[in-house]
């Protein structure tokens, strides 16, 4: 039978379908229930009893297994995968499967693999065979580097001067024995580490505490005791996915601590027993306050600190305020020696970001809502990109994927944390993995002596700001608070400007993990003044926005962004840029590829060779083979902002011009396809952030001018482009486009089909007449953005995100247009089909003319707003 027709038994329908309802259900039930707290890795007491009542060998393994499963763990495991795992230790004849079957615990443990194990390690693509020798594998490594591994620890002396981190065994996939990760930390030099005990469905090296021996506990303790090591311990977090194994249907089963209470206390006593001075709790539910406090209880009277650590993506958003506030009452419930002796906290930096809440500032409450309450802190950093050791489909390393993909500064909140007079542990806790420049960047943040106290550094810096003119990246709500006044105090001004455009960068709602994290650490390993050029050039671009509207929008510096990374182009593979960049140049060591000043409509990938990087003469990086460089140029009408040299002899660099990027959206061919799906999400953004710079530059130009209108021109520099085949789009037929548009609207001339805020419905295809998108200005008078023909589209946002019309569209002459619902053209989308590539090439192309045209615009209305619209 297979795990898809499993049939679930529970409690006495286990016993009576194993003792065929005989009188001795009680008794078994009885022993079913001692062997939970039975420390005998092979239950040989309670299998005893149980063959003393008449069960068959085989069947009692199967009562203990099933029972610890769904009682302890609350996982019920198929009874056909216990029968065929004992029946596979048998045909196998692997002698290692063959012993440790006899463990009720091991037939648990080996038994979640086998029903995870086909959605985590072989996604679906595995056969009954690879699953048979996966199990067969891990009975191998558990026996060999777990049971019967001794770690020797003589010798061990105590670390002198260690680096002042603690690592972590969240990632560790390589590492059964705890001993051996205990001499993996001391080898390494730092001072301790945070020990994960857990199930991992995605790493079988993980254990639970029932795994641990008492010879391993006291094994454990003395060799951190020799080392002089610190060690920490995180609960149980993930656990095995129910009701079913497959993430996209089940849940963690540990991912409450609250959920799995027993399992919890059990971390609790093995802290205790292996000399850790913390446990990590994750707060999950806010409301809880007393069965957490009576968690926190589990420790009086031992030595052992239980610290809860904020955490995301649970009902509500957990801000630091939401955090502190819980906190509040627990510690109102707690005895004060046990707030004293055996409560903290575990900040993490990283949850605080999926939150959207700046860890800097989130830091600074929490760390002083640990002050005024007299609470050991603890700090989880995140780094800032580490490599992730577990992919997609649905893992709990998703969320930190999420984190480590947005970067933190850590070095910042260690320095902040301890001006504030904390004395704290730095767990590396989503830095993997832990290279010697992570090590030496928190060593130095923990070391470096503070000579100021916090007040004395926010004070500097709110002189600092106070004096400091207009800035766009500055704005009031920024310059009120004390952890940016702090920021500006310690480095001044550039570095608080440095840090808000390496936030914003992060915060980018259209920028992958990868994007992201490549963009910011092009930007953070930038010489500082060119980072400060870079910031400068912000302030500028901005500047209209800012004085108008008086407030930064994420979306405002997707243009910078852009320019200090091909963000977009490099989630292609190496193949496919190659095919989109054919268009091949070769340069001499010196020659110049682009000029720093100067408007460019190119991009470039290199292919061989090298390029340096300069700004007014001086050289500030090399750019090696795989690079991409001026992406912005494809789409805005901007100065380059260095000049690019070959600096090899005969470099090659593949180029992309304008008319290059129409075609390959024309020809929609399938190494396009990546690009045009991030382009079909990203574009729309793009393009409603420049509607609101235009509209604002207007509305300013015509303070200047008095009140004059200011017409929009009409480029003709893509229309050729976007003529139709016959009646319909460049790149389908007329068949394929009337089985996109069903639906036909006729409008006389002057009437309006939509206006701007309405929700929108679907897009427009003008088969007969001419139409033009407008948009209001400040006086309420209309400024038109644009004008469309037969053969053009309008409304297209709108099946792409879900805000309202950026503009309105009235009727130049009498129109026919063809009509598509956003639902029908969703579902068009979602076949990822070929036709569906094209259609969303044409929305590209449509959005991609605009943006260049209206980019055009709003150049030409800034120079005559000059840097400052109220002159």
């Amino acid at each position: 039978m297979t795990l898809s027709h499993r049939k679930a038994f529970k409690g006495m329908d286990d016993i009576d379908r194993t003792s065929g309802g005989s009188p001795n259900s009680d008794k078994i039930q009885s022993i079913l229930d001692a062997s939970l707290s039975e420390t005998d890795f092979f239950c040989r007491k309670s299998r005893s009893l149980l063959g003393q009542l008449g069960l068959p060998q085989g069947e009692d393994l199967t009562l203990l297994a099933r029972h610890k499963s769904r009682v302890k763990y609350g996982y019920v495991i198929a009874s056909e995968t216990l029968s065929h795992l004992l029946d596979l230790a048998r045909q196998k004849e692997n002698q290692s499967l063959q012993r440790l079957v006899e463990s009720p615990f091991f037939l648990v443990k080996a038994s979640w693999l086998y029903e995870h194990a086909p959605y985590f390690f072989f996604f679906d693509k595995g056969k009954a065979a690879d699953l048979d020798d996966f199990i067969t594998r891990f009975a191998d490594e558990y026996e060999a580097q777990l049971l019967e591994n001794r770690s020797s620890i003589e010798g061990w002396e105590k670390i002198q001067n260690p680096w002042r981190v603690l690592g972590v065994t969240f990632w560790e996939n390589q590492i059964f024995d705890p001993v051996a990760l205990v001499d993996k930390v001391r080898r390494e030099k730092i001072e301790g580490l945070e020990l994960s005990v857990d199930f991992h469905p995605f790493n079988y090296k993980k254990l639970l505490p029932e795994e641990f021996s008492a010879e391993k506990r006291a094994l454990i303790r003395e060799a951190c005791r020799k080392a002089g090591l610190k060690l920490d311990i995180h609960s149980p977090i993930v656990g095995p996915y129910a009701p079913s194994p497959d993430p996209k249907k089940g849940q963690q089963l540990f991912f409450d601590p609250l959920k799995c209470f027993a399992i919890q206390c059990e971390t609790v006593q093995l802290a205790c027993d292996i000399g850790a001075g913390s446990v990590v709790f994750h707060l999950i539910d806010n409301a809880r306050a007393k069965e957490m406090a009576a968690l926190v209880m589990k420790a009086e009277g031992t030595p052992v600190r239980v610290t809860f650590e904020n955490y995301c993506q649970i009902d509500g958003v957990q801000t630091s305020e939401v955090f502190a506030a819980c906190l509040d009452e627990i510690i109102g419930i707690l005895p004060e020696g046990v707030k004293r002796n055996n409560f903290g906290v575990t900040l993490d930096v990283g949850h605080l970001n999926i939150e959207g809440e700046d860890p800097l500032v989130g830091a600074e409450r929490i760390g002083l809502w640990c002050l005024a309450n007299g609470v050991r802190l603890r700090l989880h950093a995140t780094d800032n990109y580490g490599k992730l050791l577990f992919s997609p489909p649905t893992y709990s390393a998703d969320v930190h994927g999420n984190v480590s993909g947005r970067g933190i500064n850590s070095a910042l909140i260690i320095t902040l944390l301890r001006s504030l007079g904390h004395e704290f542990d730095v767990v590396a806790e989503q830095i993997q993995p832990l290279s010697h420049k992570d090590i030496a960047l928190i060593h130095k943040a923990q070391t470096v002596p503070i000579d100021e106290p916090y007040e004395s550094i926010v004070s500097k810096g709110r002189d600092r700001l106070a004096n400091l003119g207009f800035e766009p990246l500055i704005p009031p709500s920024i310059s009120n608070q004390n952890a940016y006044r702090f920021l500006a105090g310690l480095y001044g001004i550039p570095a608080l400007k440095e840090y808000l455009v390496f936030r914003r960068i992060q915060d980018q709602k259209y920028l992958s993990v990868d994007e992201a994290k490549k963009i910011s650490q092009d930007f953070m390993k930038m010489p500082l003044k060119f980072r400060n050029n870079l910031t400068e050039y912000i302030d500028e671009m901005l500047l209209p926005i800012q004085s108008e509207r008086g407030a930064l929008q994420k979306s405002e510096l997707d243009l910078i962004c852009q320019n200090i990374s091909g963000a977009l182009f490099g989630t292609l593979n190496n193949e496919h840029l190659n095919q989109i960049f054919s268009v091949i140049r070769r340069y001499h060591k010196g020659e110049t590829i682009c000029e720093q000043n100067a408007i460019g409509q190119e991009m470039y990938y290199i292919k061989d060779g090298e390029a340096a990087v300069f700004l007014n003469d001086n050289q500030l990086a090399t750019l090696k083979p795989g690079e991409i460089f001026g992406e912005i140029s494809l789409f805005y009408n901007v100065e380059r902002t260095a000049t690019i040299k070959a600096a090899a002899d005969l470099t090659e660099v593949g180029v992309l011009t304008r008319s290059g990027f129409e075609a390959l959206l024309l020809g929609s061919q399938p190494h396009s396809h990546d690009l045009i799906y991030r382009l079909y999400s990203i574009l729309p953004e793009r393009l409603r952030n420049l509607n609101d710079k235009y509209r604002t530059a207007i509305n300013a130009l015509s303070l200047i001018t008095e009140g004059r209108k200011v017409k929009m021109g009409r480029s003709t520099g893509l229309d050729a482009a976007l003529r139709p085949k016959g009646d319909f789009f460049p790149t389908i037929t007329s068949e394929e486009a009337r089985i996109v548009f069903k639906e036909t609207k006729t409008f006389d001339a002057g009437q309006i089909v939509f206006s701007e805020g309405d929700y929108g419905d679907g897009a427009y295809l003008i088969l007969e007449g001419k139409a033009k998108a407008v948009t209001s200005s400040d006086g309420d008078e209309k400024i038109v953005l644009g004008e469309f023909d037969s053969g053009e589209i309008f409304g297209e946002m709108a099946l792409i995100d879900n805000k309202p019309r950026s503009a309105g569209i009235v009727t130049i002459t009498p129109c026919k247009f063809a009509f598509i619902e956003k639902e029908a053209f969703s579902r068009r989308i979602a076949t990822r089909s070929n036709l569906s590539f094209r259609l969303m090439a044409f929305i590209c192309l449509s959005l991609f003319k605009r943006i260049v045209t209206l980019d055009k615009e709003y150049a030409d209305l800034k120079k005559q707003l000059g840097r400052d619209p109220q002159q």
